[in-house]
Order: C-alpha cells, then structure tokens, then sequence
C-alpha cells in the first residue's frame, strides 16, 4: 500500500507520538521516520484516507507546527530486483528536484538557489515548511545536481 507522507513535525518528535496520533484514524502497520518527516504505513487504505483529511494542516507536538499530511507521491511499489532494492525504471525523469533536511529557519530561497547553480540553470525555488522544490532549466542540469549533491551536506552561514 501506498504511504502517508507526514513533514513538517518538530526534530524531537518519537515514533511513538506519530503513532499514537496516526492510530486514532485505524491500524498502523508500520511507521518509517526520518529527520523532520515520516511514511506512515496503515493497514486499510480507507484509513490512511481518513488520517489525511483530519490531520493536514493541524498543529502538533510543542511547537505547534502545522503538519503536512497527504499521499506519498513515491510510495513503497514497483518491482524490487534480487537484492531487494526497488527498480526505478517506471520512474520518469523530471526537471524539479525535492530537497530535504536543511534549516527550514535559517535557510533562504537565494540559499539554495546559490547551492545548485554550479549544475545548471535554476529557474524557480519553492520551500514549504521543511522542504523545497528545486526546478532546472532541462532534465539533464536536474539530474548532474542530483548526481552531484545527493547526500551532501550544505550549512547556512
């Protein structure tokens, strides 16, 4: 089944509070987290439904960020090889990258920006609350700064 995307929670969120929050709406079969965002797995697509019409857009944790809940745009399909990694092959090529894990406070559109035009002609910034869409001039600019940067670490100053 196809994951809930869930961004926008304060770093020191547990699983725990994802789970008991995400739970109220049916049962979680899994819950992958990350730094800042999750992939939340239920068992019953109905209720994966449900938690997004409720809970987009809500404040939680201490904080009260608002969080950002929708469907995942990737998800967990597509065939896996032998090794058990997923093929990308139906995954068509796009000229906008989704950049993650940088300081959503201290970051700029002009940051960022001033970070990729080393691979390419940048011709629109968007950031949403911990993440940004990055879009190239061409294809192949988009996938020299993946190639380029993916893992990388970048700092404000």
């Amino acid at each position: 089944m196809r994951p809930v995307f869930c961004g926008n929670f304060d770093y020191e969120t547990r699983q725990s509070d994802l789970d008991r929050l995400f739970s109220r709406y049916g049962k979680v079969d899994r819950i992958d987290m990350k730094s800042g965002f999750a992939f939340v797995y239920f068992f019953d697509e109905r209720d994966a439904d449900d938690a997004i019409r409720g809970l987009d857009n809500i404040p939680f944790g201490y904080s009260k960020r608002r969080l950002s809940v929708e469907w995942s745009r990737q998800g967990d399909r597509g065939p896996r090889h032998r090794d058990g990694s997923r093929s990308v092959a139906n995954s068509r090529p796009t000229k906008t990258l989704f950049v993650i894990n940088f300081d959503p406070i201290r970051t700029r559109v002009r940051d960022i920006e001033r970070h990729f035009e080393p691979y390419g002609k940048v011709l629109n910034v968007r950031i949403r609350r911990n993440f940004a869409f990055v879009q190239f001039e061409t294809q192949e600019e988009a996938t020299k700064a993946i190639e380029c940067t993916n893992m990388t670490k970048y700092w404000t100053e």
